[in-house]
């Protein structure tokens, strides 16, 4: 379950820093969405709570891990109850299924590495939009047949200043 955020503007927290501030602490929720008329939102949440938030995931992380190299069968399992995490790997062919987990495992460890788990987040979108086009028989049948004849090679693009 994700708790929602309170939003302010980002005048708000210019104008009244304090006040704007004092909402999030005095409440069960963990950060504030600044919202911006130009630009994309900011999430604003104490230092702790981000800190905990890579904790979690180099923690869980790690017991992935540690499940995989210990025991040949933890791959089989976790690819098993995967779709209890993300529904919608149910339309991925089983093969994907375990190349998602693994993909996501080791992309999960690289982030806490660089110490930014947004990294993982394209990966989660890849495979979803992977799972939308096995969902949808047309659009997969459209993406995996074949074109027709051979167009040729493709010619690299010229790089100015080369």
């Amino acid at each position: 379950m994700t708790t929602t955020p309170i939003e302010a503007t980002f005048s708000e927290l210019l104008q009244k820093p304090k006040d704007t501030v004092a909402r999030m602490q005095g409440s069960a929720r963990r950060g504030i969405r600044l919202n911006r008329r130009d630009d994309e939102d900011l999430y604003l949440t104490t230092a702790t709570q981000a800190e905990d938030a890579v904790q979690v995931v180099d923690s869980t992380t790690r017991i992935f891990v540690a499940m995989m190299k210990s025991d040949p069968q933890a791959v089989k399992i976790l690819t098993h109850v995967f779709p209890d995490a993300f529904p919608w790997v149910r339309f991925l062919p089983d093969p994907a299924v375990r190349e998602f987990l693994v993909e996501f495992i080791e992309t999960a460890r690289a982030a806490v590495d660089l110490d930014n788990i947004s990294l993982l987040a394209p990966v989660i979108a890849a495979w979803k939009s992977t799972a939308l086009i096995h969902a949808d028989k047309d659009l997969h049948r459209a993406l995996t047949t074949p074109a027709g004849e051979d167009l040729g090679p493709v010619e690299p693009p010229e790089v100015p200043g080369e």
